[in-house]
């Protein structure tokens, strides 16, 4: 077997097995009774939703599989031994710059002009652990290519090395499955703790699906803060789902404030007003 094609098959397998098994565990866990009594919204799914999704997930992990594997094959060599300050500067400098790019690509993504190339994430108004791999070929690219740019522009100027990144991307597909559960599995002290103002939640990003408009980071907070992107009823619908109590209408509200500065579709507006 031809070296690339080897990588590109053991990226395959790698891989998806790390992806349905994140996937697995999230929705095994969001199937037990804390996760039904800890749900951000208690709605049903939308009708068709899970076999939007599963039909994208598929393009998703054959597309980070080529991906990966082809990143591996021509930056690998380029990468130094393991060391451990060496594994953490890695995953440090991915983890800071990845959440710039992916907060800037995805508040581009939802103006009208690029929309289409996002809404396929947007057939979930709930979310559930699958929402976490469905996305659109253009958006995948973009964001896996992102990823893999900044790494290559590290590789310029300081050492990186694989134990890092593949940390980073175990990280990531954990993360997004927690992310998109429906469930908040932090307590209500969280939010308003240190770690709370700079860490994200599942409601934090439950929101973001039900409103379109705020909440643009991936697994941070800090910028959605920064650029006023930010809902001001976060920490109170926090505090429902914890509660037991989530929400159970797409466009309610806890607070009388103003929605985030947004570039929203029109498509979103319709859907906002008539829920």
């Amino acid at each position: 077997m031809a070296p690339l094609v080897k990588v590109l098959c053991t990226a395959l397998v790698i891989s998806s097995f790390i992806k349905l098994s994140a996937l697995g565990l999230g929705w095994v866990a969001a199937r037990t009774r804390l996760a039904e009594r800890w749900r951000v919204y208690r709605r049903s799914l939308a009708p068709g939703q899970l076999r939007s999704e599963a039909k994208a997930a598929i393009s998703v992990v054959l597309c980070d599989a080529l991906l990966v594997g082809l990143f591996r094959y021509y930056a690998g060599p380029r990468m130094v031994p393991f060391s451990v300050p060496v594994a953490l500067l890695s995953y440090a400098w991915i983890f800071v710059s990845f959440e710039v790019w992916f907060y800037v690509s995805h508040r581009l993504l939802h103006t009208k002009a690029l929309y289409r190339f996002h809404a396929q994430h947007h057939v979930a108004q709930v979310t559930e652990p699958l929402t976490s791999l469905s996305f659109s070929l253009v958006e995948r690219l973009v964001l896996m290519g992102g990823g893999m740019g900044l790494a290559l522009l590290a590789i310029e100027v300081m050492p990186i090395t694989k134990a890092g990144l593949m940390a980073y991307i175990l990280t990531n597909y954990l993360l997004n499955v927690v992310g998109h559960s429906n469930t908040e599995w932090l307590p209500k002290r969280f939010v308003s703790s240190w770690l709370g103002r700079l860490v994200f939640t599942p409601t934090f990003h439950a929101l973001h699906h039900a409103r379109y408009q705020g909440h643009y980071g991936l697994f941070t907070v800090v910028l959605d803060r920064w650029f006023g992107t930010a809902f001001q009823d976060y920490p109170q619908v926090h505090a429902r789902a914890r509660e037991g109590v989530g929400l159970t209408r797409i466009g309610e509200r806890l607070a009388e404030a103003p929605a985030p500065e947004a570039l929203a579709s029109p498509a979103h507006e319709d859907v906002s007003k008539a829920a």
